[in-house]
């Protein structure tokens, strides 16, 4: 019987156990994110893996090549994003 400890979890439910606070999602350290290359902060590029593989793959690929392309400062906020971008993801 399942009794909420966390040795009692297997490796993948110990991984989701997020017990972090809301300024260390937005604000923390997060190496993989730091480790890209687009244009877009830290914050973003976590948002955007988050959002990215709910899109079909024509989709992926237009985002993934605007990203590329883009030549303008960092992105900090989805307002920011290119107009395509937010089209294709319906952020409105």
């Amino acid at each position: 019987m399942y009794d909420g400890k966390m040795e009692n979890l297997t490796p993948a439910q110990q991984a989701a156990q997020d017990e972090r606070t809301e300024d260390d999602k937005r604000n923390g350290r997060f190496i993989a994110a730091e480790r890209t290359n687009l244009p877009l902060n830290d914050f973003m590029t976590r948002l955007m893996a988050e959002e990215i593989p709910m899109l079909d793959s024509n989709s992926r690929g237009l985002v993934y090549k605007l990203l590329r392309e883009y030549e303008g400062p960092e992105i900090t906020t989805q307002d920011e994003l290119p107009k395509e971008i937010r089209d294709i993801m319906d952020l409105y």
